[in-house]
């Protein structure tokens, strides 16, 4: 009951949040504009930029995933990791974080690998995420320094982008030391494990952890730095067109790198898990990049956030949802797995 209460009380929070998000968005728009922005919009473009966004971009995370699971299981399928994680985003979108714990546990239960292991691929990979808008934010600061600087004037962007990029080196530096050392690992692991917890749990994190550590044994094969990092690259630039494509649909002309660094203020925003793939504050940033920095009307700034986010979101349940079906899931059984069952 009283966890019950809590799921309630967690889900009530993040709802509200996102409505208090939209209503930041909404505020000020005249909304008879916004209805002739929706409706003049270029639809093809922006269905193109969402296919660009989520197959293109997808399979492309799907082939980087490969690479990263190898050294658990050569050569795994392409069809088995790009619907395992569809099937992950579609249950991120109901429920925030969901799919990064269920998607390597069904993959796993498909490939007959580590759950744990599979997982701690899962944690690389949002390592290379943030890693891929902290290099992308670098490049925003040096080519649009002026327009960032007056508009986040009461930030240090250069400190805030420095500081966190450091974090991130110092964090892959402990993991490269951990994994290239990894029986030492497990025996400091094993020991401050031992004095915190009693026996039985001590057994179980311990197990846990190592195998987590697992998921980044990739790191010790230099030979898969090179296809990893050419995949991230392509992972980006596939949503840097999904998004060139839909503020086309708006008639608002920006760059590539223009469009780019749009990009990477809603990836920022979305690193906050809300509802919906994080509707409400996707939709603040967008408008406040494209108002403040660009110049764009209210009004398409807000047609284009509604409708790249819509076309996003929906793209992501109905194909999670296809795979879901096809492969006769349910959500009990969504419910009931979990990482420490190996």
């Amino acid at each position: 009951m009283k966890q019950s209460y809590k799921k309630i009380l967690k889900a009530s929070f993040l709802f509200s949040l996102t409505l208090f998000f939209l209503y930041l968005a909404f505020r000020g728009n005249d909304f008879g504009k916004l209805f002739e922005v929706l409706k003049n919009a270029n639809y093809l473009y922006a269905i193109a930029g969402a296919f660009s966004g989520i197959i293109i971009g997808g399979y492309f995370r799907a082939l980087r995933w490969r690479y990263l699971l190898d050294p658990l299981k050569k050569n795994i399928g392409i069809n088995n990791l790009f619907s395992s994680m569809m099937i992950g985003y579609m249950l991120n979108s109901i429920i925030p974080r969901s799919g990064e714990v269920y998607r390597p546990v069904l993959l796993a239960n498909k490939e007959k690998i580590s759950r744990a292991a599979a997982f701690g691929t899962i944690l690389a990979e949002r390592v290379f995420d943030v890693l891929s808008m902290l290099v992308s934010f670098g490049v925003c600061l040096f080519f649009f320094k002026d327009k960032l600087s007056s508009t986040f004037s009461q930030y240090n962007l250069e400190a805030i982008s420095l500081y966190a990029s450091l974090a991130i080196l110092v964090f892959v530096a402990i993991l490269m030391v951990m994994i290239f050392n990894l029986e030492k690992t497990e025996v400091v692991i094993e020991k401050i494990t031992k004095k915190i917890l009693p026996e039985k749990i001590h057994l179980k994190i311990h197990g846990i952890f190592v195998k987590l550590l697992n998921g980044f044994i990739f790191m010790r094969y230099p030979k898969y730095y090179l296809p990893i990092l050419t995949f991230s690259l392509l992972t980006w630039g596939s949503y840097v067109l999904s998004t060139y494509l839909t503020l086309n649909a708006f008639a608002i002309n920006l760059t590539l790198m223009d469009a780019n660094l749009v990009l990477t203020m809603i990836t920022f925003a979305m690193t906050v898990p809300l509802p919906a793939n994080s509707a409400g504050i996707y939709h603040l940033f967008a408008v406040a990049t494209l108002v403040n920095i660009y110049g764009v009307d209210k009004e398409a700034a807000f047609g284009f956030a509604t409708v790249s986010h819509l076309l996003g979101l929906l793209g992501l349940i109905l194909l999670g949802t296809y795979f879901f079906l096809k492969e006769n899931l349910s959500m009990k059984n969504v419910t009931s797995q979990s990482i420490s069952k190996d």
